[in-house]
């Protein structure tokens, strides 16, 4: 079962952040159900696999976060795939959730964690016109700053992928104290 380890954001928030990415007009906004910080991809797990992360999580006091949600910035390399909401205040909580996986028994390879939320997928053939909005964008929206946001949920989805978009279920909630 294809899933991953995130924040779910607060309505308030993720309501913020889907009209935001809608005035933008570049690819495919994401739904407001589909807003979130991923802080693990755990990719292709058997269910065993993931009971054995539920108990682990379950059994594991994590920490509430103040994140910050920091300015645009296109990720993916020289080609762009999305468009995140970069954000700052979560990667001492990533670092444990990875722990978290380890002990669970779940490797995953290495990689370089920048926490955002996704706002939007880029076109995988972007035209010159694309290529001009995003770099708009960015000159005009990309230092805007929301507010602190306390979290202090964590949740294990599930993730569907279907022809218009991935489609996340939530498989549990872990609180998070402050």
């Amino acid at each position: 079962m294809r899933s991953f380890i995130a924040l779910p954001l607060p309505d308030e928030i993720a309501d913020e952040l889907e009209r935001f990415a809608a005035r933008l007009k570049l690819g495919r906004p994401q739904p407001f159900e589909n807003l979130h910080i991923t802080l693990a991809f755990l990719g292709d797990q058997p269910r065993d696999a993931l009971l054995d992360v539920h108990e682990v999580l379950e059994a594991t006091p994590l920490p509430a976060v103040d994140a910050e949600f920091t300015g645009l910035e296109p990720l993916g390399g020289k080609q762009p795939s999305v468009l995140g909401w970069m954000v700052s205040g979560v990667d001492g909580l990533q670092k444990q959730v990875l722990s978290c996986v380890r002990r669970a028994g779940i490797m995953l390879p290495h990689r370089r964690f920048r926490a955002h939320v996704t706002l939007a997928r880029l076109p995988r053939k972007p035209m010159p016109e694309d290529m001009a909005s995003l770099g708009h964008a960015l000159e005009t929206h990309g230092a805007v700053r929301f507010r602190a946001v306390p979290l202090n949920i964590l949740s294990l989805y599930q993730s569907e992928l279907h022809p218009d978009g991935a489609r996340y279920e939530v498989l549990a909630d872990y609180p998070l104290t402050f």
